[in-house]
């Protein structure tokens, strides 16, 4: 008897729980005594990003064998302040050439409301050709010789960034005489930030 009699304090116990679950689910919010309210968020963002100008030239004056495109790419907007910025930039070089140069020229914004510390700078390469070599400042191939040797002026790593700040940054690539002829060349480059510590 005395199981029975616990069984059903127990289901009636769960009963109840779902219940308030459900309630609390159907109304998005729960009162306490009239003064706390739950599901709303406090006004905290932690956001940074590449915003225009963004200006890419190379090295060619008289010829015009290689090519260079820079574009941003993921967008986002920040809830809090409704700033926009993207996630990463994105180099294409195609017909380069042993000594062909290219100056990519971009800036980075804090859209967040929160001042942000740059960790580190990201270079990649999506298709998996390249592997970034940090000791070599350069995208290397499976050999580990370098194909694209990037110089990123001024260091941006360790930098803090106030709400709505810019930092602009120059990227110099330098196509190496390990490159391959009639070859295209893509990477991208993200950055790694947090909250400044005070």
């Amino acid at each position: 008897m005395k199981e029975k009699t616990l069984a059903i304090i127990i289901c009636i116990l769960i009963a109840l729980s779902i219940l308030g679950f459900g309630y609390a689910q159907w109304n998005d919010t729960i009162t306490v005594a009239g003064t706390l309210q739950f599901g709303y968020w406090n006004s905290i963002s932690i956001n940074m990003g590449f915003v225009d100008p963004l200006k890419y030239s190379d090295n060619e004056a008289t010829k015009d064998v290689g090519q260079v495109n820079c574009y941003y790419t993921n967008y986002k907007i920040d809830p809090e302040t409704s700033m926009e910025a993207y996630n990463t930039t994105i180099i294409t070089i195609s017909n380069g050439y042993p000594g062909y140069e290219v100056k990519c020229n971009l800036t980075l914004k804090n859209i967040g409301t929160q001042t942000l510390h740059i960790n580190k700078t990201v270079i990649s390469d999506p298709t998996g050709t390249l592997t970034w070599n940090s000791t070599l400042n350069a995208l290397v191939n499976v050999e580990g010789k370098p194909i694209l040797n990037i110089n990123i002026k001024p260091n941006i790593v360790c930098n803090n960034l106030e709400s709505g700040d810019t930092l602009e940054a120059e990227i110099d690539i330098q196509i190496t005489q390990n490159s391959e002829e009639c070859h295209t060349y893509y990477f991208q480059i993200e950055i790694a930030y947090e909250e400044a510590k005070p």
